[in-house]
């Protein structure tokens, strides 16, 4: 009996084991796709995208244009606007994973970002420092 490890056995890395480009693209346990197929191997979005930038569908690109990953991060801010950082969490994905899926998506017109206004100053400050104080208080 052949173990899954010998399927697909080729060149082995450093370490004895196969290299990455003998994996497959799906987990066989969960069905999950792995993320450098998401991204299509980038590792940076086309354009800047902030974690806690709200994120709303458009409603302008139709579900069969879309691949799985994306008609997921769609219907994720379809009913209301979502930041990446909860889009991420819907998908199970990488944040930086998101971020690249949110750019193309934006991209196609599939999805529009707002960027929050950044703070500066003593509002900054204070803010740090409500944070601080919620975080000791956990």
């Amino acid at each position: 009996m052949t173990s899954r490890a010998d399927h697909g056995a080729g060149p082995t890395g450093p370490g004895g084991g196969p290299w990455p480009g003998n994996r497959a693209w799906v987990d066989d346990d969960t069905e999950a796709v792995r993320p450098y197929a998401v991204t299509g191997g980038r590792t940076a979005p086309s354009v800047p995208v902030d974690l806690m930038a709200l994120v709303r569908s458009t409603g302008r690109v139709p579900d069969h244009h879309l691949e799985p990953e994306q008609l997921h991060a769609v219907h994720a801010c379809a009913a209301e606007p979502r930041t990446v950082a909860e889009i991420a969490a819907a998908l199970r994905r990488p944040v930086q994973v998101t971020k690249i899926l949110i750019s193309d998506l934006i991209g196609l017109g599939a999805v529009r970002m707002r960027t929050p206004a950044v703070a500066d100053g003593p509002t900054r400050e204070r803010l740090l420092e409500k944070l601080l104080d919620g975080l000791e208080n956990l």
